[in-house]
């Protein structure tokens, strides 16, 4: 067990600078979700007070009927935005293959003010990098339309 957790403190951006003691309380009020594939995992437009870490498979991003945002792979987390500012969710989320998950809810991240500090911190990391890349994109697409 200690293996898999150092794993997932290793490969897991979200579980950054958690010990293996805190990453165990979190994973002890979480749960584990399987997804065949093609499946909606999450829907656009749904509320919700969690948010998913992807153990294993690959997911899409998928924007209205078919546009695909992003591609997501084993240690990327989704749903936090959500999570975050408790609005409805800007995307659905399909799995492409059998996905293994961890599902993180609002009430887990609040058991221990200590670990809640960390998880905020590296989403915060997380959604900041996202803005930056999405900036970026925009820029090119600007440079190119005068």
């Amino acid at each position: 067990m200690q293996r898999i957790m150092a794993k997932l403190i290793d490969s897991v951006a979200l579980f950054y600078g958690l010990s293996q003691a805190e990453l165990g309380e979190l994973l002890a009020n979480s749960d584990k979700r399987t997804f065949p594939g093609n499946t909606v995992i999450l829907s656009e437009g749904s509320e919700g007070n969690f948010m998913y870490i992807l153990v294993e498979g690959e997911v899409a991003i998928v924007k209205g009927k078919s546009q695909i945002l992003a591609k997501l792979a084993s240690g990327d987390c989704f749903g936090e935005m959500a999570l975050v500012d408790s609005l409805s969710r800007c995307a659905s989320v399909v799995s492409t293959v059998p996905c293994v998950l961890i599902r993180v809810s609002e009430n887990a991240f609040s058991q221990k003010p200590a670990i809640s500090a960390k998880l905020y911190r590296n989403i915060a990391r997380q959604l900041s990098s996202r803005l930056r890349d999405s900036n970026a994109m925009i820029s090119l697409g600007l440079k190119d339309h005068p």
